[in-house]
């Protein structure tokens, strides 16, 4: 495929920012995941399920893990999602950003807190999103 491919129409361009990432935007915004992962946090390291744009799960202590990606980002300016639980199907504590570490381009730390705001379990089902430019 040569870039950038414009479907015509609907305001999306599709590029490649000659690391193997693809990007869509939308209108002149980029929309697409740089990166998202699915790992066991009950492991050490975080055993990777799957991937995209994650090299290596890090389990640093207790709900506590370092995600590295697999191509730097443009930026640290970034935004992320995740969920940890028991399993695929029951999802019971939200994963985000660690507030002692900022975020880079290589890597980002998160955090695993249970509703209750205790960081104290190392879910065996963890999947973070990260969208940005």
């Amino acid at each position: 495929i040569c870039f950038p491919v414009t479907i015509s129409g609907t305001g999306l361009v599709q590029t490649s920012d000659g690391s193997g990432v693809i990007k869509v935007q939308s209108n002149g915004v980029t929309t697409n995941a740089l990166a998202w992962v699915n790992f066991s946090g009950a492991t050490s390291p975080g055993t990777i399920r799957s991937a995209y744009n994650v090299s290596s799960a890090t389990r640093n202590a207790t709900g506590d893990y370092t995600l590295t990606f697999t191509n730097t980002l443009t930026d640290a300016n970034y935004a992320l999602a995740g969920m940890g639980g028991n399993n695929t199907t029951s999802l019971a504590c939200v994963v985000q950003p660690y507030n002692l570490s900022a975020p880079t381009t290589s890597s980002v730390r998160v955090q695993s807190v249970r509703a209750d705001g205790t960081m104290d379990v190392n879910p065996p089902t963890v999947s973070v999103v990260i969208f940005g430019n």
